[in-house]
């Protein structure tokens, strides 16, 4: 078996996530091998080579007998190192999200799929087999309600709280209830920087289903957690809490079950779970909710009665 030889671009924090999950695969699985970090703070890259393994570099120019690479620096450069990295003929795992703008993540996903390039987002959500588990417990869902809530931290703060972590929330509710949107109202508080840090939205689906969603990086403690009130039961849990033990055979974490299919999709040459597509139609609904806050203005509701469109 042709072994996947894997660049890690970003030697932060969900860099190094991502590169001890390659690491792992690579011992566990034998299908992919890590090869090298890139950062443009070379220390920053050596550090974590030498963690993980591999060579370092600062730049793109200087990557080398690489296959694929996961894509892990601010969201403002991610559209730009995407294209230099599939105009090589690399495929790609892009941190979540895709871009900042649909119409920035657009230029990168028509390329890719001209390059015939593998380009997956990593929505590490909807490999979190809990929600399946709570879902299937409940049943046919009336009310579904997630809260996603930290403390300040310095991570994420080029994008707003929609679409940082209630992102993550937005994706798997409209994908995994297979039920059409049909509107939504929506609240938000902005930060001192302008951009929103808290925010409540509500959507409501064809089915009748109301998906209350709440996210916050202003908060005082780290909260996650779903709550679905379904026709066979009403189940809460805990989304920070561990995967209970001999549940998941495989032992995989999201993270762990995300590079699996990534891995498949470049061996088969097909597109993954969540692709480009699933990326950009996340950011069309992100920028929908945005705007009807900011239409409402700061620390304040707007409502939407018409039919989501694409």
């Amino acid at each position: 078996m042709t072994r996947l030889r894997v660049a890690v671009v970003g030697a932060g924090p969900m860099g190094r996530l991502h590169a001890r999950t390659v690491r792992r695969s690579a011992e566990r699985d034998g299908d992919c091998e890590l090869v090298c970090i890139v950062d443009r703070h070379l220390a920053r890259a050596a550090a974590l080579a030498e963690t993980f393994g591999g060579r370092s570099v600062d730049t793109l120019a200087d990557l080398r007998d690489v296959d694929a690479a996961v894509v892990a620096v601010p969201t403002a450069g991610h559209v730009e190192t995407g294209l230099a990295l599939v105009e090589s003929g690399l495929d790609v795992l892009m941190e979540k999200p895709l871009a900042l703008d649909a119409r920035s993540g657009e230029r990168l996903v028509t390329r890719a799929e001209a390059m015939n390039r593998i380009l997956q987002v990593g929505h590490v959500e909807w490999y979190n087999p809990v929600w399946r588990d709570a879902l299937a417990r409940a049943g046919r869902p009336r009310r579904v309600r997630v809260e996603r809530l930290q403390p300040p931290s310095e991570r994420g703060l080029d994008v707003d709280v929609i679409q940082d972590l209630m992102l993550h929330d937005l994706d798997w509710v409209t994908r995994a209830l297979g039920d059409e949107l049909e509107t939504f109202s929506a609240r938000g508080i902005a930060g001192r920087g302008g951009d929103l840090d808290e925010a409540d939205v509500e959507l409501r689906l064809r089915s009748g289903c109301v998906a209350s969603l709440r996210a916050s990086r202003v908060h005082a403690v780290r909260e996650r957690w779903l709550a679905i009130e379904g026709c066979e039961a009403s189940v809460r849990v805990d989304l920070l809490a561990a995967i209970a033990p001999g549940r998941e055979p495989t032992g995989l974490d999201p993270l762990g079950r995300q590079w699996r299919d990534f891995v498949s999709a470049v061996a088969m040459r097909k597109p993954p779970v969540n692709d480009g597509r699933i990326g950009l139609a996340a950011l069309r609904l992100v920028e929908r909710i945005r705007g009807r806050i900011g239409a409402a203005g700061a620390e304040g509701e707007g409502g939407d009665d018409s039919p989501l469109g694409g």
